[in-house]
């Protein structure tokens, strides 16, 4: 008979504001979010218990001892003026400034204020990807199988699996995995996605592969709730000079591509892409995106049809105010364990109504399958 480990039951911690010295609110609305995310605050409380080496895991190594900070019992708490929200006082997250630091290296780290404002969204996936990596290493996982720093997504290569598979309709098509070792993170935010590639004169060709957020495009003027832009992430493209090898011939052909969610993951990230970054700057979209407390996943974005898993519940906002994605301000809303809704303004934190959460200016959201 196997025996397993019970998991740690997921602490509900008091709040705590975090102290912005100074462009400072990407990394503060960031941590405050991923609070929201129990599993992951459960994983977090089981880190705590072993002995985490600092120099080879910095990322895991600060969210366990932010975990012990917030755990820790202060005597100064005090009742925030706004709607009685009990919180305790308010602490510099300062763990983090060797990890800023790798984020940013040009940048002059310290928690004391910096010389410009980043992206919440850059910032969040850059430590998913940094607590993946460290995850692995702490399990002595070879390196060459681990994602690369930049993305938890690996390169195809010539090592990538391939095999025909047949879908619907008894179509058969070529399928590539690319590369990937599973984390205990993964196990969290990841899922897969499989893009189909359909080219006059050749078998259809899958990739599989997986991701921890949904990148969505909110541009085009059809888009005004997160189902149109998850319809819109699923629907098929033209792909312009796509060049086809078929037996005999190779050049280029009509094709189109789509992209599918293969497996669903446990906590889904959706980021709105608000932001463009070109020659001519950076500038920011401030259309109105409507999304829902409760949200149901439609079929169309499925590979194969399921009857489970895809309802899922919002649990945490971050939003970017101001007009300038290089300025503004960070704020989440986090859903704590009875359903009341709490403002994070990093030292600030407020009691607010699902009206005000259900803002149309949000940039990423985070929701918990049901």
């Amino acid at each position: 008979m196997v025996v397993t480990e019970a998991p740690l039951p997921i602490k509900d911690f008091t709040p705590r504001g975090l102290i912005n010295a100074g462009n400072l609110c990407f990394l503060n609305a960031t941590l405050q979010a991923l609070l929201s995310c129990s599993p992951l605050v459960q994983l977090l409380q089981g880190l705590q218990l072993q002995d985490i080496p600092k120099a080879e895991s910095p990322t895991l190594s600060a969210f366990s001892e932010f975990i012990s900070e917030l755990d820790a019992q202060s005597s100064s708490s005090f009742r925030n003026n706004v709607a009685v929200v009990e919180s305790y006082r308010p602490f510099t997250p300062s763990m983090f400034e060797g990890v800023l630091r790798s984020f940013t290296p040009d940048v002059l780290n310290n928690m004391s204020g910096r010389p410009r404002q980043e992206d919440a969204q850059e910032f969040l996936s850059f430590i998913m990807d940094q607590m993946h990596d460290e995850l692995l290493k702490l399990k002595e996982v070879s390196p060459k199988l681990t994602a690369s720093k930049s993305s938890v997504v690996t390169s195809a290569n010539d090592e990538d699996d391939e095999w025909e598979t047949v879908g619907p309709k008894n179509k058969s098509a070529v399928t590539r995995t690319q590369s990937f070792v599973p984390s205990e993170l993964s196990d969290i935010f990841g899922g897969q996605l499989r893009s189909v590639v359909k080219a006059k004169g050749s078998k259809d060709s899958a990739t599989v592969q997986p991701y921890l957020l949904l990148h969505l495009d909110i541009h085009p003027g059809a888009v005004s709730t997160i189902e149109d832009a998850l319809h819109l992430f699923s629907a098929p493209e033209d792909l312009e000079g796509y060049r086809a090898s078929v037996t005999g011939k190779a050049g280029v052909a009509s094709a189109r591509k789509s992209i599918k969610i293969q497996k669903l993951s446990k906590i889904m990230i959706l980021h709105l892409m608000r932001f463009s970054y070109g020659n001519q700057g950076s500038t920011k979209l401030h259309k109105p995106v409507h999304f829902p407390l409760e949200l149901n996943l439609g079929r169309y974005l499925l590979v194969s049809p399921s009857n489970g898993g895809l309802k899922y519940e919002l649990v945490a906002t971050i939003t970017h105010r101001g007009r300038d994605p290089s300025k503004g301000h960070y704020t989440t809303d986090a859903r704590r364990k009875n359903n009341q809704w709490l403002r994070f303004d990093d030292a600030s934190v407020t009691a607010v109504g699902t009206k005000q959460v259900l803002h149309d200016q949000a940039y990423v959201l985070f929701y918990k399958q049901l």
